[in-house]
């Protein structure tokens, strides 16, 4: 293998990488066109696309052989050989990638598209009775409103019986108060006694709390 065989076919290898790189950018644009099927100029970009990945295989086929053809071959021309294969996959991959984008959106326009369709057209089976529509709905709101400003005085008037119902409630309360208060004053001895009674349960509280204290002191010095 003569080292100029190898330079020519990797300077090939090279100049179809930028061709390649050039019809990918001009593929890519049709990613965000809204055609809802391929034209002519898209075919045809395609095909050139394709045909140049093949001629790029078929030129690192010949670059393998010179290669293994060679068995002085620098380590410099294999990472070469290497790097234009990683390329070509690279390329493989976007080239992929960008007909699957263009094929989803496509899809994706025509399902709206289809949906609209479908939208005006059951628009305008409806278009003659619209106006009853129109009417029964105002008569439906009218009566959804009269329904809640119902409800609203309901709760209103139960608001108003509640608070009422507190106010006697309290008014009772404060009577009752006042009656058992005069009833302790006008009965002689009544305060006193209760007064006794409240001593002798603070006293039997402490003498309880004295032998409880002293049970445990007890338990602490002869245990």
């Amino acid at each position: 293998m003569s080292f100029a065989n190898f330079s020519q076919t990797r300077n090939s290898a090279l100049n179809l990488e930028k061709q390649t790189e050039n019809l990918l950018a001009q593929y890519s644009k049709y990613q965000s066109a809204t055609y809802s099927d391929s034209v002519v100029e898209e075919d045809e970009l395609v095909d050139q696309i394709k045909d140049v990945l093949a001629k790029r295989d078929s030129i690192i086929g010949t670059l393998n052989r010179l290669s293994e053809s060679d068995l002085n071959i620098s380590t410099s021309k294999l990472q070469q050989l290497q790097r234009h294969k990683e390329v070509l996959m690279d390329h493989k991959l976007s080239f992929q990638k960008i007909q699957n984008n263009i094929h989803d959106e496509r899809n994706r326009n025509n399902l709206l598209h289809s949906i609209q369709s479908d939208l005006s057209a059951h628009k305008q089976r409806n278009v003659s009775s619209v106006t009853d529509n129109d009417n029964d709905y105002i008569l439906d709101e009218a009566r959804r409103v009269d329904n809640a400003n119902s409800f609203a005085d309901r709760l209103l008037q139960q608001a108003f019986e509640t608070r009422d119902e507190l106010y006697n409630q309290r008014v009772f309360l404060q009577n009752a108060s006042s009656r058992i208060q005069n009833t302790l004053q006008t009965i002689p001895g009544v305060n006193v006694l209760i007064s006794r009674i409240n001593t002798r349960r603070r006293r039997d509280t402490l003498i309880m709390a004295f032998v409880i204290a002293t049970c445990i002191i007890g338990l602490f010095f002869f245990a």
